[in-house]
């Protein structure tokens, strides 16, 4: 038996009372910080290269194995530039809010475990205190933001699980421990690198808040799968074709403001979400461009395919996965496969017939070190998720039609190379998947 929380968000509270004392109104006005002389330790510190050099604090070895799971990586960074403050940053309107008005500490200390006591490394995490004030419309919003609230992994741990975790102090312990520094506040897109890969100043930044990179904040969490999908990292695979030139575009070309930041409607899951892109708020013109699409994504009679079913290349999927430290358990691997866009597979205004579908790491033991020995209702889910790979070609191994046996039929209505069967399933799996698999597609 699970022992629910007898006191929630404890943290949050006592922040909310530190904050309510230093005073939260006035503090964000116009009161410039005196960083000049003795008056800020903090400054003394942080804006200090020769100093930190000798006195931040190393990170591990993150291991030969780092970025093979959901996370990706990020450019290496020093040790005192994770928290080396550029002047400019002074001069900003963040920068003339005093450093313990949203970190604590003491400022007054000369002695770095003094000045640290207390210390609020991430106030954005406690963005109802910290950034409220100013950008509240934003903060109001992001609070159901999926990318804040995590919202899809509490719903798939609840279905296979039976009940939600939220009100069970041990599992949540372990469940923020593991998944939940995967979870973006506004910090982890404006100032620093995702806590998931170590956090640190964005590379060259030093504190000031800026648009999400590309390359430091949204490949921190997404660059194993996406990152390297988009920027054709995946050995003998193509870059995104939408990555047209040297650098290529941010993700906010496509996930724009309103979708990260979260519109205020909630949502259970990823692909619910209408704030999404779709590839057809550009392309539209194209459903009747060729007979292709004139057969597959505008007819009313025949079974419609999204469009990474045709245009994306392999993409990354893994096998078992454990919590505990242990991980993925074996290599990740490139596979490209079809299933039926039903079950728990269906998206908003993504009616497709069919969708590409990346397999999912979740075995009935995955839980066991959180104290959940298995998942009763594990064949409520899918293993193979529906997917939108970010490695679009025009002319992928699906749609090159030219040479010997380049027919439509011949790459797939007659070959069972891209669909998901039940023989790529393992056998505790087979149950979950009986419902997207395509066995009944494959000619014989």
């Amino acid at each position: 038996m699970k022992v629910k929380i007898s006191t929630i968000n404890m943290l949050f509270i006592s922040a909310t009372i530190l904050a309510l004392i230093g005073g939260c109104t006035d503090k964000y006005q116009s009161t410039p910080t005196q960083f000049a002389g003795t008056e800020s330790s903090c400054a003394n510190c942080h804006l200090d290269k020769t100093l930190l050099e000798q006195v931040a604090d190393p990170l591990p070895d993150p291991g030969e194995n780092a970025g093979d799971g959901i996370s990706g990586q990020v450019s290496p960074l020093e040790a005192f530039e994770r928290v080396l403050v550029k002047r400019e940053f002074l001069n900003t309107p963040h920068g003339k809010i005093e450093c313990v008005a949203c970190h604590r500490g003491d400022k007054n200390a000369n002695e770095k475990k003094v000045a640290h006591k207390d210390v609020i490394a991430h106030p954005s995490e406690y963005d109802q205190i910290y950034c409220n004030g100013c950008h509240d419309e934003i903060v109001t919003k992001h609070a159901t933001s999926l990318h804040r609230n995590q919202e899809g992994y509490f719903k798939r741990i609840e279905n296979r699980l039976g009940y939600g975790i939220k009100d069970y102090d041990d599992i949540m312990i372990e469940f923020n421990k593991e998944c939940g520094k995967c979870h973006a506040n506004c910090g982890q897109c404006h100032v620093i690198r995702p806590v998931a890969v170590n956090s640190g100043f964005i590379k060259d930044q030093g504190h000031l808040f800026v648009k999400p990179s590309r390359d430091e904040n949204c490949a921190g969490c997404h660059g194993s799968r996406v990152g390297a999908e988009y920027l054709g990292q995946n050995e003998g695979y193509k870059a995104d074709v939408h990555r047209y030139k040297e650098g290529g575009s941010q993700c906010t070309f496509c996930h724009d403001e309103m979708e990260i930041h979260g519109s205020g409607q909630a949502f259970d899951y990823r692909y619910l979400n209408t704030d999404m892109p779709r590839c057809e708020n550009c392309h539209e013109s194209s459903r009747q461009s060729n007979r292709y699409h004139q057969r597959h994504v505008s007819s009313a009679t025949i079974p419609q395919l999204s469009c990474q079913v045709c245009h994306s290349q392999p993409y990354k999927n893994c096998n078992g996965c454990h919590t505990g430290g242990s991980g993925i358990t074996g290599s990740s691997y490139l596979k490209f496969k079809i299933g039926k866009n039903k079950f728990n597979l269906q998206a908003a205004n993504r009616n497709y017939d069919y969708v590409t579908v990346r397999h999912i790491p979740i075995e009935p033991d995955t839980y066991a070190s959180w104290g959940i020995a298995n998942l009763p209702n594990y064949n409520s889910e899918p293993t193979w998720k529906h997917a939108t790979p970010h490695n679009i070609q025009r002319w992928t191994a699906q749609t090159d039609t030219t040479g010997s046996g380049g027919r439509c039929s011949a790459k797939c209505h007659d070959s069972k190379d891209y669909y998901l069967t039940t023989e790529d399933l393992l056998d505790y799996e087979k149950e979950a998947n009986k419902e997207i698999v395509m066995d009944d597609k494959i000619s014989h």
